[in-house]
């Protein structure tokens, strides 16, 4: 049961749930249009939203904190061992691709409008994520390109 405010008269009415359509109100005999919409409660889902597009972004992120940890690991290894930094990085990169395709399909599929949005504008903001993580890399690892 949800209960509205008459436009009319600003009553209180209790409506089922489920309730759309055209109504009439009980005091004011006045009808009235009901959508299943309160007044100020969006029907967006944002945190449908906010998942799928931190999570691609999240996997591209923490691929350049980890590559970075496996550099700095392999460096101070005082033994031969095998730097696993270029493994880190392709593979929570694809992780991030695999995830952000999941959102988009899962998105369109289940006709979830947040989550086909959200999938979307990760991808677009992946390319300065990316950038960023880049920078980075080469920052903390004190890599430097020589140009003679």
């Amino acid at each position: 049961m949800v209960e509205i405010l008459c436009p009319h008269c600003e009553e209180e009415i209790g409506l089922d749930d489920d309730a759309v359509g055209e109504f009439s109100c009980p005091y004011c005999n006045e009808d009235f249009t009901y959508d299943g919409i309160i007044d100020g409660e969006s029907d967006y889902d944002w945190k449908s939203f906010w998942f799928s597009f931190g999570t691609p972004i999240l996997f591209i992120i923490l691929a350049w904190i980890l590559a970075v940890y496996l550099d700095g690991v392999h460096e101070r290894a005082e033994v031969a061992t095998t730097n696993y930094s270029d493994d880190a990085l392709q593979w929570l990169h694809l992780m991030s691709l695999s995830s952000w395709i999941t959102f988009l399909i899962y998105g369109i599929k289940e006709k979830n409008k947040a989550m086909w949005q959200g999938a979307l504008t990760a991808i677009a903001a992946a390319p300065a994520v990316l950038w960023l993580g880049i920078v980075y890399y080469l920052e903390a690892t004190n890599w430097s390109v020589g140009f003679s």
